[in-house]
């Protein structure tokens, strides 16, 4: 089961914002818990020093490990492509023909042969090591005060 707590540890996108402002990255929370057949996520970071909570529905496409994201900006395709469910996930996030390539970890470091198939799936995705971003892995949120989460799940 994908449900739990993960840790982001890198993402490999061309997206011009982490091109520029990836030097700038929050150590990022991802907590999953599943909701019938879809998966309830909150993912918890700080902006400006301040801890954040955006809870999301991943709904359920009938396909497994394959969810959907109806977000404000346009539908994201998200694919669990690889995990061992214990200490790590590599995720495809497809928004608008462009395909993000994320890390996730249960605990840190991550072994060099998790960083190493990462980096196989990130070449696939015809990315390149340039266009890969590790984010801190310090200062991560746990929870935030009423005034600072997003709820974007539908009631």
């Amino acid at each position: 089961m994908f449900a739990g707590t993960w840790l982001l540890v890198a993402v490999g996108s061309a997206c011009r914002f982490l091109q520029e402002q990836g030097h700038r990255a929050e150590a990022t929370t991802l907590h999953t818990a599943p909701q019938g057949t879809a998966m309830v996520v909150s993912t918890f970071r700080k902006l400006d020093g301040i801890c954040w909570q955006v809870r999301q529905l991943f709904e359920d496409t009938g396909v497994p490990g394959r969810f959907l994201l109806r977000g404000t900006r346009g539908p994201v395709h998200v694919v669990v492509a690889e995990t061992d469910y214990q200490s790590f996930a590599i995720l495809y996030l497809e928004k608008a023909r462009k395909l993000t390539v994320k890390l996730y970890a249960r605990s840190l470091p991550v072994s060099d042969s998790v960083l190493s198939v990462f980096e196989q799936r990130v070449r696939a995705a015809n990315l390149t090591e340039h266009q890969i971003f590790f984010f801190p892995k310090y200062g991560f949120c746990e929870t935030a005060d009423q005034f600072h989460i997003l709820n974007e799940v539908r009631r």
